[in-house]
């Protein structure tokens, strides 16, 4: 699938989508980027949102749920023009049920981690 196409599969398009570009992809990982804009009323919200975004991108082909979040930290407030590098790796996979742990930095400083689950679409 081509970034492209990922990003215009997101159910989250611009002003919720915080996912900006992919940087690389491997089999269980993910690099991509979230520009914190002006416009962004909450930009550590959004931040912490880029990492499922990102993550839907690594396992989905069509849309799923983000279904939980914990160990959420932020260290440091975003300001307008950080450039946000989120990590997402896949540390297990239960079924439909997707648990990842990812991290942000900017300028190469840790400024956020967590661990979160996504869900794929239930069939009925």
């Amino acid at each position: 699938m081509t970034a492209l196409r990922w990003l215009t599969n997101l159910p989250h398009q611009i002003p919720f989508r915080a996912a900006s570009a992919v940087q690389s992809r491997e089999e269980k990982s993910i690099t991509g980027t979230y520009l914190v804009t002006a416009n962004d009323p909450m930009p550590e919200i959004m931040a912490v949102e880029a990492m499922p975004q990102f993550a839907g991108g690594l396992v989905f082909n069509e849309q799923g749920f983000f279904t939980g979040i914990d160990r959420c930290e932020l260290t440091r407030e975003l300001q307008a023009g950080d450039v946000v590098v989120c990590t997402v790796t896949l540390e297990a996979e239960f079924g439909g049920t997707f648990r990842f742990s990812g991290t942000g930095t900017v300028d190469g400083v840790e400024v956020l981690k967590g661990r979160f689950y996504l869900s794929a679409n239930a069939q009925p």
